[in-house]
Formats: C-alpha cells, structure tokens, sequence
C-alpha cells in the first residue's frame, strides 16, 4: 500500500467558496488526485467536492495547557467507572516500599505493562512510580488501535513480529486479568486513494476487496474504491488496560518524580525522587522519551510529534470496525478520527484549523457525515526516535537498569510484549530476539557527529 504523509496542508479564506466564508483546507495533490486526510493514508476527494468544515461543537476549557505531555480531553476517562478513575490516582505521593526489588518509572501504558509483567513474573517486591497519573501522557491520547497486519507494508520485519506477538499477549490479558482489559476484536479496512494504490502481491492475512465489495461494506462513499481487507485486529480504551492492569499491582506512587540517579560502577544504587530516595534491585525506565535525570550517562536523540484526534457526535453511519483512512466507530456509534502529525507544532493546544481538516476530510469521504457535531477533540505529544523503532534495551554501561522508550503511534499496541520481553531480561532470560534492532547504541554515530 502506498502512505503518504501530509505535513503541507494549508488554509484560505474565501468569502464566495461554498463554506461561507470560512477557512476551507487547501487540498494536497499528489498524481493529479487531492488528498484531504492528514493522517498516513490519505482518501480522495470526489470530482468537484468541496471540501467544506462541518459545523465543530467545541469544548471550551478541556484544552490541557501542560507543556509535557499531558492530556485531559479525550473521551477515554469519561468512559471509565469511579473505581477505575481512582485507580488512576493510586498511592498518590506515597512511596510504600523504598526498597523494591524492582522498580519502574513511567506510569504510561508501558511502564504499568512492564510493572504487570515483573510482578507476574516473581521478581520479588514492584513499585510503580509516576509523576502525574497514570496514563496521564501519550497513553491518554492515543487512539488504542491494536492493528499489526497493516503495517506490513511501513514497518521492518522484526518490529511487525513483535507487534503480532503483543496483540497476542493483549488477548492472553484480557482472559487473566480480572474483568478484561477491555478488548474489542474488530476488522480493519483499508482504502485505497485510486486504483493500484495497493501491491500486486498482497500478504496471506490481507483480502482484497474490489469497488463493489467496498460500496457493500461501507455505503454512500463519495468515490469508488478498492480495498484490503484484514480481520482479527483490535482496539482497547486506553486508560481501561492501564486502570484493570495497574489494580493488580502490589505497590503505585502517583504524584511522584524521579529527579536523579546514584550510580556506583555499574549500578544504579538509589534513585533520587519528590517523595524521598527509592534503593531498587533493579530499575525500568518507561518514560515516553528517554529519561534525563541528574547522575544517568544516557543521551540518545528524540523528538516528540503532536497529533490531533476527535471523537464525533453519533454518526448516522455505521463503519464495519476501523476504516482507513475515514474513521473507526466506537461506543454509542460515535466515531473516531484523526492522528496527525504536526510536526514543529510544539503547543500544548488544540488547534481549530487541523480539527477542522479531519472532519473535512470524514465529510469529503462520506458526503453523509456533513454537519456532524464533535464530542471531543484533543492533541498529544508521541515520543519518536530519528528511526521510528523504539528502545528495548539495558541501559547502557549499567547491569541493573532497563529502559524502553521512542515507541511513537505503536505504544499501545506493543506495551505488553515488550514488557514481557524486560521482565524475562531483568530475570536472566536475556536480551530480546535481534537486540541490534532495539539496542540504544544503534544512534552512537550519530550522537558522536
């Protein structure tokens, strides 16, 4: 399949266009068909559509202003229970045991998966600590899209088999953890922007779907497609997983930072936090972007790329699971959309012009969907290194400290496999299957440029 990116969408103003006036989204071209989409697979627009912003239902005071990676406006908290809220707030600035066995830093999907596996793994006392809430970061903005057949056609062969085995380990999470974590199993349909966009050749899990079998799934397209079908994918309410997975655990700090680490040799002896000193066996990093504490000898490059995502009113539309690049419907038929990248964008702040580009987008694809109000609307910071592949790796130069970071738009999807993958490590089993391809030293060229 070709993915194209669409960094270079910008806006006007024309009092005559058919939108009143209002600030339309300037169409990309590429081979001679416009593209509306900002997300990796765009959709074009019919012969003659304009694309016009629907009416936007905004809401006023829910933007976060917190200058990390906080997020406070997406539906995922509203959709829990009270005692899955609270859990998000466990321990709050209370460091239970000082001296765990292990200790994990990060309270985003990764950091709670890892703790998870650790703890399940019998490797003595765990303690969670995280600065914020849990899944308060990249984890409470993400879309919870667990889709590994799909990126065949953009990822490298290992990262696409850890992907497969972690939505694996999700479905083994769901039957062991008390109440589920919430997985939804669904199809993903893929649509291809104009004839040939998909490869001659396609995987043994991809279908090919001719105009007609697209129409039969998806009525009322503004254009004809072709498509690729891929079934037993799945998706999850983030902050759900973190809150089931994190009730399980023995010991959390929320409202705890970690400023600085004592190293002597080759250990980290003490890790310096707002709540007093923590002495750990051993200790994991799942921070998001690679942590940078007084006293660690680590420096590897990364950037954070900001996305935005909305969540409509119910739609008069039913999609048949996730549709790309249109939308995937969840509770209530309300449909979700977007993941952009904004790079450069370094606001904390939802910006109108790219809520407006994606529900342009929904409505040049599905002429039904005009008008349609927004529920929520939010953007993200997703850690990203230059290469695209996380970190699964030693610290290095340290024998008992972990870190995984850089995990980007597959956080989610990869959580409980590479959390499996350092707790089998921090018990002896060694390092994951091609170490190279996850090691922090694969950017010492570049950071010694």
């Amino acid at each position: 399949m070709v993915t194209r990116r669409y960094g270079d969408v910008s806006f006007w103003s024309s009092p005559g266009s058919p939108c009143g006036g209002r600030s339309t989204p300037r169409i990309a071209i590429r081979g001679a068909v416009p593209y509306h989409q900002l997300t990796e697979i765009a959709a074009p627009l019919a012969a003659g559509e304009p694309a016009c912003p629907p009416r936007l239902r905004t809401q006023a005071g829910r933007i976060t202003e917190d200058g990390v990676m906080t997020v406070s406006s997406a539906i995922w908290r509203d959709q829990l229970t009270d005692t899955e809220r609270a859990t998000l707030g466990r321990g709050d600035g209370v460091i239970a045991d000082p001296r765990p066995d292990v200790l994990v830093v990060g309270g985003g999907i990764l950091g709670v998966a890892t703790a998870a596996a650790c703890h399940q793994a019998g490797l003595g006392s765990v303690l969670l600590i995280e600065t914020g809430r849990l899944g308060a970061g990249a984890t409470g903005g993400a879309t919870g899209l667990l889709i590994p057949e799909p990126h065949q056609w953009s990822d490298p062969e290992p990262f696409v088999d850890l992907e497969r085995a972690s939505l694996e380990r999700w479905r083994d999470l769901e039957e062991a953890v008390p109440g589920g974590v919430g997985l939804i199993e669904l199809d993903w349909i893929g649509l291809a922007p104009h004839p040939g966009g998909f490869a001659a050749h396609q995987p043994p899990a991809v279908e090919w779907l001719s105009p007609g079998q697209v129409e039969h799934f998806i009525p009322g397209l503004a254009r004809s497609m072709e498509g690729a079908l891929i079934r037993r994918q799945a998706r999850l309410n983030p902050l759900r997983a973190v809150a089931r997975l994190a009730a399980g655990l023995p010991a959390v700090a929320t409202g705890v930072a970690a400023t600085a680490v004592t190293v002597r040799g080759d250990r980290v002896t003490s890790v310096a936090t707002s709540a007093g000193d923590i002495q750990p066996g051993a200790v994991v990093f799942a921070t998001g972007q690679p942590p940078v504490l007084d006293g660690l000898p680590l420096r590897l490059p990364s950037v954070r790329v900001k996305g935005h995502l909305l969540v409509t009113e119910p739609a008069p539309v039913r999609l048949p699971g996730i549709v790309a690049p249109i939308a995937t419907q969840i509770e209530d038929g309300r449909l979700l959309a977007g993941g952009t990248f904004d790079v450069g964008d370094e606001s904390p702040a939802v910006q109108p012009e790219v809520i407006e580009s994606i529900m342009a987008g929904l409505a040049a694809t599905l002429p039904a969907l005009r008008g349609l109000g927004i529920a929520y609307q939010w953007c993200c910071f997703r850690p990203r290194h230059p290469d695209r592949r996380p970190v699964i790796d030693r610290v290095p130069g340290l024998e008992n400290a972990w870190l995984t970071s850089g995990h980007f738009r597959t956080g989610i999807l990869n959580a409980p496999m590479t959390a499996a993958v350092l707790a089998r490590w921090i018990g002896g089993g060694g390092p994951p299957v091609e170490p190279a391809t996850w090691s922090a030293s694969r950017f010492e060229s570049r950071a010694g440029r």
